[in-house]
């Protein structure tokens, strides 16, 4: 199945990735806060870190979808 149900809700799969991409980059934002103010907690601390590593790394694997095209296209 080449196109997935959820991209009509969007519209367009673009809209789709900048959506995830906000969500993800959102959360990774709010487990920043989080683990810093756990700092004096390391078991707190190293699992918001781990949190904010996961969503954070998945804000840059939806925002690749989106990103200009840097291929030369050769005619």
């Amino acid at each position: 199945m080449p196109y997935s149900h959820r991209f009509l809700q969007y519209g367009s799969s673009e809209a789709y990735y900048k959506q995830k991409f906000l969500e993800h980059a959102a959360l990774s934002e709010h487990y920043a806060r989080q683990k810093m103010a756990y700092a004096a907690n390391a078991q707190a601390y190293y699992r918001f870190a781990a949190l904010e590593y996961f969503h954070k790394s998945r804000a840059l694997y939806y925002k690749g979808f989106f990103m200009a095209d840097t291929t030369i296209e050769t005619t």
